[in-house]
């Protein structure tokens, strides 16, 4: 395993609110890099990236895609790794953990609506990950489209630093083309503009007279704004470039000169990478030519896995940070997928070092060692060998179809002789599940087998069975979110199931802080069992889960603790109020004591040490009560001012209370609201009659709130 030299490779995702055309803009870009010979359609069902029978029949993006391309951007010949992502907020976890794996992001607005509810998410998710951004204000070919609107609401609602540095020739029926900013030049994307020009590359013209004054004035916007960044701020690489550019800028800026091209894209660069400028360009998903500049724009602004922002590692041993990964190999799997042929296959993107098909390296997650049987590029439904994988590589790595947790979604790879771990990858807690029962016994295997696979592909998917009766239970994101995993259980699995009705996810959380001390003894198997435990429990910071702190157990073996956290873990999988999963609980084993010492419990000690933990936790949880809670989800609306009474009567109706209620453009309102998920199951057949189909609704995860009492779920 050897070092990386530096590579010319952008590692970019595309991210949208749902219907803004992102699979219209990655089939666009495929098309001009010569990877596919015919753009595919959405309506048609002809796309590369949205591949599943389930993506095509319904027209949505509801797994990530990866797709690779070769570009020849300013100065240098590009390899940009892509990831087209799902916009509806039920595939959510797709485009996060999407994120984990790319340096860059080009965020897609829609030209006609502007900023969406789900884009405010995605930005947020961009920033928190460190990925630098560019913004595409697509559909400017459509009635109603406006480019100032979209824009000022970008930097306005999302990003202060976001900088025009294109501008539309015309909008929605008058569309005509694009003017690059930078070097002033004005480009046909439409015959009525330029009969003979328009292509892929179409020549540049000059800019037409009657928007030349705009375009000046939205260039010199730009200037001013560069030229005004301080030196060295920022996070990320070339901060002196900045700095000693935005000087020469803000030299010309003061003397009226034009400024160059050259110093502009440079400081503009650094400006990106650095988080402080969000560059916005614009056009039509259905333009080759707008695929060329975006790609452009791609390779001229946003950075090299060398420059990006690299994640943190610590030591798994230690805890401790890790000051540089050097050459060593370290990678982290973002997601798996099962490939029929193949068994399981591990996306993952390398970030230092390199490593070759045969080589070992170790899951620190786990502690096991894994041997790389096979190193595939992804190209949509496709898989290219490759014999080899190095620092700024997503890949797809094969270990052989092996079959337990280790190389799963989240798990760090690295060089063996140098652990390091990165930060694992969470999920939301699912808010409604779906009770599956097999139509025979013979279904009963292939509803688990094809149960497992689906949870490993899609993790944001929670699966629980009940072993006697062989019924199975879904838990996902919403009800959109689990209709797609029944379609795909019966696709791709071959599953016969009878489904019941969507039902609410609903937690308990602790009243209360609780004290328990159970002394066991008993005979297990013939062999006297004893062990006495203490455990207090108590409500935890976090928003989910159980987390075990061993305050007063003195030192113990790994086997015994975790023994002991089996223990726990199964007495506070279920509440003591009715019986749901009980969630953000701490436990503090107080003390803990065997016959024969802590250092070598042996079986039946660690047996005795699970079974106490287990009567203790149980005794603990009803001495500190629990309160049953349910998912309470926002609400977000957007709708003709006419249908404003008919959505407002829809949401009271089912028992929501509206937050807000803001004046858009082309006279819509935009509804926030909040309502119990309970009560919404059926609202969007319901909300699309009172409006005749002419609202817009969004509808995630807020909160978790008590349920009241005439709610009758106790």
């Amino acid at each position: 395993m050897s070092s990386a030299i530096r590579r010319p490779i952008r590692n970019i995702g595309i991210l949208a609110h749902i219907d803004a055309g992102k699979t219209s803009l990655t089939e666009r870009i495929l098309y001009v890099s010569g990877r596919i010979r015919a753009a595919g359609d959405i309506d048609e069902g002809t796309t590369a990236t949205d591949y599943l029978d389930v993506e095509r029949e319904r027209g949505i993006t509801v797994k990530a895609a990866a797709a690779h391309l070769e570009w020849s951007g300013p100065g240098e010949r590009l390899r940009v790794n892509l990831i087209d992502t799902p916009g509806h907020v039920d595939f959510s976890s797709e485009v996060d953990r999407s994120l984990r794996a790319l340096d860059g992001a080009v965020l897609l607005l829609c030209g006609v609506a502007g900023v969406q509810s789900r884009t405010e998410t995605l930005f947020r998710a961009c920033r928190r990950r460190g990925a630098a951004r560019l913004c595409f204000v697509n559909k400017m070919d459509r009635r109603g489209a406006s480019f100032k609107r979209a824009f000022d609401d970008m930097a306005r609602m999302l990003d202060p630093g976001a900088v025009a540095i294109a501008m539309p020739w015309g909008e929605g029926e008058s569309f005509r083309g694009v003017v690059d900013l930078v070097e002033m030049r004005a480009y046909a994307l439409c015959a009525e503009a330029d009969p003979s020009g328009v292509g892929m590359r179409p020549p540049p013209l000059p800019v037409p007279p009657d928007i030349l004054d705009d375009a000046a004035r939205a260039r010199a916007a730009l200037v001013e704004f560069l030229a005004s960044l301080d030196e060295g701020a920022g996070r990320g690489g070339g901060h002196s470039g900045e700095g000693g550019f935005a000087a020469e800028l803000l030299e010309d800026f003061v003397a009226g000169r034009d400024s160059r091209p050259e110093a502009i894209r440079s400081a503009l660069r650094a400006a990106t990478i650095a988080g402080r400028a969000t560059p916005t360009l614009c056009g039509s998903a259905f333009s080759e030519a707008s695929a060329c500049f975006l790609l452009d724009a791609v390779a001229a602004y946003l950075p090299a896995p060398d420059d990006a922002f690299m994640p943190e590692a610590r030591d798994p041993g230690t805890g401790a940070l890790v000051a540089s990964l050097d050459s060593s190999f370290s990678a982290l799997v973002f997601k798996t997928v099962s490939d029929p042929s193949l068994g399981r296959l591990s996306w993952t993107r390398i970030w230092s070092g390199a490593a070759s098909a045969g080589e070992k390296v170790l899951d620190a997650r786990t502690g096991r060692s894994l041997r790389i049987s096979r190193i595939f590029r992804i190209q949509a439904d496709r898989i290219e060998s490759a014999d080899r994988a190095e620092a700024g590589d997503i890949v797809a790595l094969s270990f052989g179809g092996a079959s337990t947790s280790a190389g799963g979604t989240g798990a760090t790879l690295c060089d063996p002789r140098k652990p390091v771990l990165f930060e694992e990858i969470s999920f939301d807690e699912p808010v409604v599940s779906i009770a599956l029962e097999p139509r025979t016994r013979q279904d009963i295997a292939r509803l688990r087998e094809g149960a497992a696979a689906l949870a490993e592909d899609d993790p944001s998917i929670r699966v629980r069975e009940d072993p006697l009766t062989g019924r199975v239970e879904l838990s996902g994101m919403g009800e959109l979110h689990l209709e797609v995993a029944l379609d795909r259980l019966r696709r791709d699995y071959g599953t016969q199931a009878k489904a019941g009705k969507p039902q609410v996810s609903y937690r308990e959380v602790l009243a209360g802080e609780g004290f328990a001390r159970e002394d066991f003894d008993r005979d297990l198997g013939g062999e006297r069992a004893r062990a006495s435990i203490s455990i207090r429990i108590r409500p935890s910071a976090r928003a989910g889960g159980i987390s075990l702190v061993l305050e007063g157990a003195g030192k113990m073996p790994a086997s015994l603790a975790a023994a002991v956290r089996r223990g726990v873990e199964a007495a506070l999988s279920v509440g003591p109020a009715a019986c749901y999963p009980l969630g953000g609980v701490e436990a503090v084993l107080e003390e803990i004591s065997l016959p024969g010492g802590l250092s070598s419990p042996g079986r039946t000690g660690e047996r005795a040490a699970e079974i106490a933990a287990t009567l203790a936790a149980t005794k603990a949880a009803a001495a500190a009560g629990s309160i049953v809670v349910e998912p309470v989800m926002r609400l977000e609306l957007a709708l003709p001012e006419d249908f404003l009474g008919a959505a407002a009567a829809a949401i009271s109706g089912r028992g929501g209370r509206i937050e807000s209620v803001e004046e858009e453009a082309g006279g819509r309102r935009a509804i926030v609201g909040a309502a119990p998920l309970r009560r919404l199951f059926g609202f969007a057949t319901e909300l699309r009659s009172a409006t005749e189909g002419r609202a817009e609704c969004v509808a995630r995860f807020l909160r978790y709130e008590s349920v009241p009492a005439t709610a009758g779920m106790l």
